[in-house]
């Protein structure tokens, strides 16, 4: 079976306008691929009450023992303060099994104070990083002592959340 060449083009042009569009459309996915959004390793996880919405938010479930992994606590009120009934201790705690807490906006990781407008809808959020606790020996280029599942947790006003962290060694 013939083809036909409908815009009677050179064998040698014909190659060069395939040539572009292959090109053309290899760098569309070059652009496209390099996006944030490609591949999102975030994880959250939520609990909430008739006062508050407390979310845990990690950067990425699994972490090599040499680096860290961001963590984000996010509080919302969900009625307006006057209408809440009894005391609420303001205060959020942001604990972790297997390695330790690294304060971003906040100096003891046990005792962060809550700080939000009355309004219905007012947020808070504390930044803070995790970082896994391991031994290291450099003579043999070893990593040991350090869990290979821990766990980073939330708490305020009652709520509690928790996700695990695969601790891996580097490469």
């Amino acid at each position: 079976m013939k083809t036909h060449n409908i815009l009677h083009l050179s064998p040698s042009a014909m190659y060069h306008l395939f040539m572009k569009k292959v090109v053309i459309m290899g760098l569309t996915l070059f652009f496209f691929s390099c996006g944030d959004t490609v591949i999102n390793t975030e994880k959250s996880v939520s609990d909430s009450n008739d006062d508050f919405k407390l979310t845990l938010t990690v950067s990425d479930e699994i972490v090599r023992l040499n680096d860290s992994i961001k963590l984000t606590a996010f509080v919302e009120r969900k009625v307006h303060k006057d209408s809440i009934d009894g005391y609420v201790s303001m205060k959020m705690i942001i604990d972790a099994v297997g390695g330790t807490i690294d304060g971003h906006s906040f100096s003891s990781a046990s005792n962060i104070t809550v700080s939000m407008d009355d309004l219905t809808g007012s947020p808070f959020q504390a930044l803070a990083f995790f970082l896994p606790k391991y031994s290291y020996n450099s003579s043999q280029k070893e990593y040991y002592s350090y869990m290979e599942k821990g766990h980073v947790s939330a708490s305020f006003d009652g709520l509690f959340v928790s996700i695990p962290i695969s601790m891996v060694e580097p490469r």
